[in-house]
């Protein structure tokens, strides 16, 4: 089968496609494909055929042998064919969760940047990155998640649910510095993203005590019903030693959940730093109440406290 011919071909199985003619379409670009196996226009419409009707092994089958063949030889196919075929391969892979064929071509994504973006498909592209960087982490691969993040960034530089799972990579690894610029990119991405604030803040909290608060009380503004971000706060000005903020935090939290043992033990130790002596006993004694293991704990801070003393 000549150039000529397959393309009049292609087109018939492209008008029977717009007819919803499948079974006719399928055969047509079968006896394309059987004729000219490198037909590239016709294994991306026979892996999108077959990917829609659920044969997603043998429509992965079909792009795959396609990409293969463009990264071989490039100049068989445009980069809008390209950026088609790498979309669909790698979104069947996710659908049948082998996160690792999408990182296979994650360096593709680069090469046809600019063909996702005329194709208004760099939102998708990003989407299908995030998820499999997301598959890649949940199996400790973290190096591989690092990788498709940072790929789904260079196609979507705002997408900051991408910034705040490198920040939560970063500063698992220890590095502090850059968990801190990629939480202030999400939050520049998304002013209301609460955990991106919270995190931020906790930490900020040991170098700069007062820029970590305003975070840490933006995320309880935007989420006002985390208990657990009102006791973390409340721990946070008991530290600055603004007691009676603290208190407040503290009785806050617990009127959402009363079953905190660490938060009763704040508002314990803030009640008696006010002076508020039986009202910190009563704290104390739910506190232990709750988790016994409490009262080893602060028995170890007081005697250490005396220590220094």
């Amino acid at each position: 089968m000549d150039e000529a011919t397959a393309r009049q071909r292609f087109q018939v199985a492209i008008d029977h496609l717009a007819e919803n003619e499948r079974d006719e379409a399928r055969e047509v670009l079968n006896d394309i494909l059987d004729a000219r196996p490198d037909y590239v226009e016709a294994r991306l419409a026979l892996g999108v055929l077959l990917g829609g009707e659920g044969v997603k092994t043998e429509a992965r089958r079909h792009l795959r042998f396609a990409m293969e063949h463009l990264r071989a030889a490039p100049k068989l196919g445009s980069d809008a064919l390209r950026a088609q075929v790498l979309v669909n391969l790698c979104a069947l892979a996710l659908e049948e969760e082998d996160w690792e064929e999408v990182f296979a071509w994650e360096a593709e994504f680069e090469d046809v940047h600019d063909a996702l973006h005329r194709q208004g498909l760099l939102g998708q592209g990003a989407s299908t990155l995030f998820k499999a960087a997301n598959s890649a982490v949940q199996e400790r691969r973290i190096d591989a998640g690092r990788t498709l993040y940072e790929r789904a960034l260079m196609l979507e530089p705002t997408f900051a649910e991408a910034w705040y799972n490198l920040a939560v990579l970063a500063s698992e690894d220890g590095e502090l510095d850059d968990a801190i610029e990629a939480l202030r990119r999400a939050i520049t991405s998304e002013p209301t993203f609460a955990d991106a604030h919270f995190l931020l803040g906790t930490l900020l909290l040991p170098n700069a005590p007062e820029d970590a608060v305003g975070y840490m009380m933006e995320a309880v503004n935007l989420s006002p019903e985390n208990a657990r971000w009102i006791t973390l706060l409340g721990s946070a000005f008991a530290r600055q030693r603004n007691f009676h903020r603290a208190r407040e935090l503290f009785a806050r939290s617990l009127e959402l959940d009363d079953a905190q043992a660490d938060a009763h033990l704040g508002f314990a130790l803030a009640s008696r730093a006010v002076g508020e002596e039986e009202v910190a006993k009563r704290a104390l004694q739910k506190a232990f109440e709750l988790n016994p293991d409490l009262a080893a704990h602060v028995q170890r801070m007081m005697a250490n406290a005396s220590n220094r003393g």
